[in-house]
């Protein structure tokens, strides 16, 4: 594994370790999934409320797949076993990754355009406690074509890629606000 594949995995859990505490737990992705959802502006209840708590859920399920009582993951292990047994697992993908994604860029998607603004993406970035700065660097990796819009094709792609490239070059490497050494 390449050292920005285990960066941004890092990354991703430091992100989801919303308690600070150095372990993953069904809080954090609860607290995760409210965050997310404020940020978006989704009513409790709501159909992508739902579909980003479920999403979530399931996320903290497949992480303790192999022990239903382990209670915390600790950063480590929780690596391992995103990079070990989860970023190549279809399954795992189809029931956390994609619905989080879909839902988050069709709430981004403020004007039904099928494209997602510089502005609409930073929103998301500042939710997760990332700054401007790094979001606007990433939209910029992200927005592959250059036209200053990040299309459904473009995102659907960087979401995979921040999970499974080797290339350092590639605009899933900016995903989690990991900026390539």
């Amino acid at each position: 594994m390449t050292s920005q594949k285990q960066r941004n995995l890092e990354a991703m859990f430091e992100i989801f370790d919303v308690g600070g505490d150095g372990s993953l737990s069904a809080d954090d992705f609860a607290a995760h999934a409210e965050s997310t959802c404020g940020a978006l502006r989704l009513p409790a209840g709501s159909p992508h409320w739902t579909t980003i708590h479920a999403a979530l859920d399931a996320w903290w399920a497949h992480l303790r797949r192999h022990d239903d009582d382990v209670t915390a993951i600790r950063a480590e292990e929780c690596v391992r076993i995103m990079r070990d047994e989860l970023v190549d697992d279809e399954a795992f993908f189809a029931a956390t990754v994609a619905p989080i994604a879909d839902t988050v860029f069709r709430v981004l998607d403020a004007d039904a355009d099928d494209s997602i603004s510089t502005e609409e993406y930073v929103a998301v970035y500042l939710a997760s406690g990332l700054t401007r700065d790094i979001a606007l660097d990433a939209f910029t990796k992200i927005d592959a074509d250059g036209d200053g819009r990040i299309d459904r094709g473009e995102f659907v792609a960087v979401v995979r890629d921040a999970f499974t490239s080797d290339d350092p070059d590639s605009p899933g490497a900016w995903f989690f606000g990991v900026r390539p050494s």
